[in-house]
């Protein structure tokens, strides 16, 4: 007995040892080159541990990071395909874990154990192992903190130097055009050489430079629409433009297409450019919803699946756009309206610069303007995307190392261009005139850091002459005044000697006079005024403008007679009174003869 006593609790004593030694055993995950392989624990029958084989339950992918967008919670993903080829990171979504959808966004870059019963584990991996450290998650290009010292291109590439490790989870439908083919000397001689002296190309390549300062400067978003026909090279000036930031055929977006598409690429392109070719291919509806999406900066309101809505993506943006006509054109075909607002955000610019030569000034040493157009098309989809880096490279270093000087510097360029353009501008043509300063001075800026190969003024010597022709076209006087008056002559010019304003000519007129549903008012032969009804002036001459605003534009020319300036309208006469039956203190909106006396709206 005392022997199997000792026997036993010997016998105990080592099942104490072999339980210590195995209670240790874990289950784990292991990234080898060859897969992502879990090691498994399992306890036998008599309760003892033991390892199982490993298991291989994906390609191999390691947890690097995690962070949050959007009030989303985020692991970084680093991966090969096949434990093979070049690093890559991806952000993966937690609400998806355990999901199809979360299987699905795995496999697009990996492959992974079908088998259910390792589908836990592959969710344990993600959601608890690998490396803690914050990342910052963005699903815009542009400026990835208010200093301003690193930049997001739409392909995930980030250009100076960022707090934290960043990755881009926006739009990467064009991924493939941000990329680089040949140097900057490359570019300088090939291509922006041939911008010297071109004023249309001078104003498109300012544009892509000062697109990353409307975030350092906290500008709003705008463009330059160039209109023409075809044969006057108007898509020239872009393609070349987009040249400093990628292959431009791929950076090039159609004017049709939907609101949400619109919303997605002006988000990865914040701080950026947009490049709209044809404006004449999309409907006037989309034309007008297309330019208030991307100027207004904020997308649509949506509504989210778990309820309440998305959080709304927001964008800064300058824009490249053409036509064979401007904006306004296309909208007034379909009984739109392009308002000043509008018009201010994306001034139109002719493509032909009247020496013709189409889009040139110069041909600088080619024969004809059809040689030098497809020699820059050509180059264009060669030499690409080492300008715009080698700019945003310069940028980000001064904005780090010398913030308040670089900005110094920027707003001396703005004043050294604002004292070269015409003094005393009305209000809208001066918000059009901030951004050609603001255009200018990049443009300048980008000379000064070797980026152009341009020498001191060559650039704002070209957005000048843009300025003065988009000045003598659209900028004298105020725009929505100038409207105001066409509406009102349109009117006149279409009605005024027509049935809907029925003529008082004293001796002549009928016992009754006659009106209909169309009746706008009367015209007096006496001494030529016109009395118009209070309905057809409020809708068909103001069009949705302030009536107390129209009719003091319509008065300070001279045109609208009233009593006196507190009053809009005008008492109708005694034998207006005696024919139409009205009493005598009715008032009527009144204007002096068929159009304005003396100021007429310029074209």
């Amino acid at each position: 007995m005392e022997n199997k006593y000792q026997n036993k609790e010997l016998a105990d004593l080592a099942n104490m040892g072999n339980d210590e030694q195995h209670s240790d055993l874990k289950p784990y995950f292991e990234c080898l080159p060859t897969g992502l392989y879990y090691h498994g624990v399992g306890v036998d029958k008599h309760g003892i541990t033991f390892a199982k084989p490993r298991v291989r339950i994906a390609d191999p992918f390691r947890i690097v990071g995690r962070g949050q967008s959007d009030e989303r919670e985020y692991r970084i993903i680093e991966y090969q395909r096949n434990g093979r080829g070049v690093k890559k990171v991806a952000a993966f979504p937690l609400g998806l874990v355990g999901r199809n959808d979360g299987l699905s966004y795995l496999r697009e870059n990996l492959s992974i154990c079908i088998k259910d019963r390792y589908k836990a584990e592959l969710w344990d991996y993600v959601q608890w192992d690998g490396e803690c450290t914050e990342w910052q998650i963005t699903s815009r290009g542009g400026w990835c903190d208010e200093s301003c010292t690193a930049y997001v291109l739409p392909n995930g590439e980030v250009i100076g130097h960022a707090e934290s490790k960043v990755i881009y989870t926006g739009d990467n439908s064009r991924k493939a055009a941000y990329t680089v083919s040949g140097s900057l000397k490359d570019w300088q001689n090939e291509i922006a050489r041939y911008a010297r002296g071109n004023s249309r190309l001078l104003l498109a390549l300012g544009v892509v430079f000062a697109a990353p300062l409307l975030g350092v400067l906290r500008e709003e978003s705008g463009g330059f629409h160039f209109f023409g026909s075809s044969s006057i090279g108007k898509s020239i000036a872009g393609m070349v433009a987009v040249s400093a930031m990628g292959e431009p055929t791929g950076l090039k977006v159609q004017w049709k297409g939907t609101s949400l598409g619109f919303d997605n690429h002006a988000a990865a392109n914040n701080d950026g450019i947009v490049f709209l070719d044809e404006i004449g291919e999309a409907d006037q509806k989309t034309v007008k919803d297309v330019a208030y999406s991307i100027f207004n900066g904020v997308s649509k309101l949506q509504g989210a699946k778990q309820g309440g809505n998305r959080v709304q993506q927001t964008w800064r943006v300058l824009a490249i756009s053409n036509g064979e006509y401007d904006a306004e054109h296309y909208l007034k075909q379909d009984g739109l309206e392009w308002n000043a607002g509008q018009a201010v955000r994306l001034p139109a610019i002719s493509a032909d610069v009247g020496k013709g030569f189409g889009s040139f000034d110069t041909l600088h040493d080619f024969d004809n303007s059809a040689e030098l157009a497809m020699h820059l098309e050509s180059r264009a989809k060669r030499i690409y995307g080492s300008a715009f880096r080698a700019y945003l490279l310069e940028l980000t270093k001064n904005m780090r190392q010398q913030p308040e000087k670089t900005l110094a510097r920027i707003n001396q360029l703005r004043l050294e261009f604002g004292a070269m353009l015409p003094p005393n501008m009305d209000s809208q043509p001066k918000r059009v005139a901030k951004r050609f300063i603001l255009v200018a001075a990049a443009l300048e800026l980008a000379s000064e850091w070797g980026v152009t190969g341009f020498e001191k003024g060559v650039g704002m010597a070209g957005i000048r002459a843009c300025f003065m022709d988009w000045y003598a076209r659209d900028g004298k006087g105020n725009r929505e005044e100038n409207q105001i008056l066409r509406n009102a002559i349109h009117f006149m010019q279409e009605h005024g000697h027509g049935e809907r304003l029925y003529l008082i000519d004293r001796g002549s007129y009928p016992v009754e006079p006659a009106t209909g549903r169309n009746h706008a008012g009367y015209r007096l032969k006496s001494n030529g005024r016109i009395y118009i009804n209070d309905t057809v002036f409020e809708q068909e001459i103001c069009k949705g403008f302030d009536v107390k605003f129209v009719c003091k534009v319509l008065r300070d020319c001279g045109w609208l007679v009233s009593e006196s300036p507190q009053r809009n309208k005008m008492k109708i006469t005694k034998e207006m009174s005696s024919l139409l039956h009205l009493a005598e203190n009715t008032r009527m909106y009144c204007l002096q003869g068929f159009q304005p006396p003396e100021i007429e709206p310029k074209a």
